[in-house]
């Protein structure tokens, strides 16, 4: 078995975070953005007032609306306004409330009903793209390719990814009422809400002693996961691998970095430009397989995906299959602020070991090969991505 190491060396520790919705109730996609830790260094980037001037300026504002807006003022809107005037849309505040589902999100496990959705291509409604197995939604009946009508007698269509992940959410033993179109027709569902702890890597043979496996996200302990998945299936002898990270957002960096230690002996797996225009690579050093290896994509892999497909194409370690990328290339951090506050501020731009940019452009992968309908993702032979990628491992095809 070929020898990895157990750690590895980074630059850079990363967390990876949703933006666009909470995972209680729903895993939605694809928007997430990276999370740092470390201790702060000052910005090189200056403001257009000075501190005080602007503390000034924000307490007329409050003391003036508070007293005169012809309406109750909502101070938690005032002071996400404030974060949203930058335009970037990974840069915002999380009340307490968010903050909490925000770390519940990453720990791999959430009260809900265990499927992904993402706005429907063909309606405009909210589309469930998978359904977790063991899942309430499972045992309740739903399927990939549901189109949510309503929620608890309450229209779902129009509605954002957000709205639609908050109206499910609800605590344990509570059951939420759900309308679907299914083929033209709208059947109702009643699904108990529970604890979930998604399958995040799940792993079978398939073909001519191809190994797969699928990774729906970064999140906390995958990569310990994902080396002891493979080491299975390395001692079955496999001929080849095809690593599914198709509808994955994202999750910790630093996961995603210990995954590339299986395929990257020594390597470059992103390089970070800071607020002061300084690059700097994100190395990683580790083992190597003899075997060909495909990464399976599409346009919902973002961010960790994102880097994770990048690095194993540009380091020659796999081919990449499937549709272009998300493309999600900014890093955020955040920062914890008074009465469990949450500030999270994109901090760097990240680029590929060949120095490409990401961000708005995704990543074009070797083998281009379109979506299959959701009902046959994962399936043989009605998943045309996942049947290209084990034909092409079966050929022994590499970069």
């Amino acid at each position: 078995m070929p020898s990895r190491k157990s750690s590895l060396l980074i630059v850079v520790a990363a967390l990876l975070v949703v933006v666009i919705t909470f995972w209680a109730g729903f895993v939605a996609y694809p928007f997430l953005a990276p999370r740092l830790t470390g201790s702060s260094r000052p910005s090189s980037v200056q403001t257009t007032i000075d501190r005080e001037t602007y503390l000034k300026l924000s307490g007329d504002i409050y003391d003036t609306l508070s007293l005169q807006y012809y309406q109750k003022v909502d101070a938690e809107k005032l002071l996400k306004g404030q974060v949203a005037g930058l335009g970037d849309p990974y840069t915002e505040l999380f009340t307490p409330a968010e903050a909490a589902d925000f770390r519940e999100q990453l720990s791999g496990e959430y009260v809900g009903i265990g499927v992904v959705i993402t706005p429907s291509a063909k309606a405009d409604a909210i589309e469930i793209v998978r359904v977790f197995a063991g899942t309430p939604a499972e045992e309740a009946g739903l399927k990939p390719g549901d189109l949510i009508d309503s929620i608890d007698g309450t229209t779902a269509r129009k509605l954002d990814l957000d709205t639609v992940s908050s109206r499910v959410k609800g605590k344990v033993g509570t059951s939420v009422g759900l309308k679907i179109e299914r083929a033209g027709t709208l059947l109702d569902y009643t699904v108990v809400r529970r604890q979930v702890e998604l399958p995040v890597v799940e792993s079978r043979i398939i073909g001519n002693k191809v190994g797969y496996i699928s990774v729906s996200s970064f999140s906390s302990g995958v990569a310990v996961k994902f080396a002891q998945t493979l080491h299975t299936l390395e001692d079955q002898k496999i001929a080849g691998l095809v690593i599914d990270i198709r509808d994955n957002g994202g999750g910790y960096l630093n996961e995603c970095l210990d995954m590339l230690s299986n395929f990257i002996p020594h390597g470059t797996a992103l390089w970070t430009r800071e607020a002061g225009g300084e690059v700097n690579p994100v190395t990683v050093n580790g083992g190597s397989v003899a075997f060909p290896i495909v990464v399976l994509v599409n346009e919902n892999s973002a961010s960790a995906s994102e880097i994770f497909s990048a690095a194993m194409q540009e380091n020659k370690a796999a081919l990449v299959v499937g549709t272009t990328t998300f493309g999600k290339g900014l890093i955020q951090r955040s920062w914890d602020l008074t009465e469990g506050y949450e500030l999270k501020v994109t901090v760097e731009e990240y680029y590929t070991p060949n120095k490409n940019t990401i961000q708005k452009k995704g990543l074009t992968p070797n083998v281009v090969v379109a979506d299959p309908a959701p009902a046959l993702f994962g399936t043989l032979p009605g998943d045309g991505q996942l049947a290209r990628a084990v034909q092409t491992v079966e050929e022994g095809k590499r970069p």
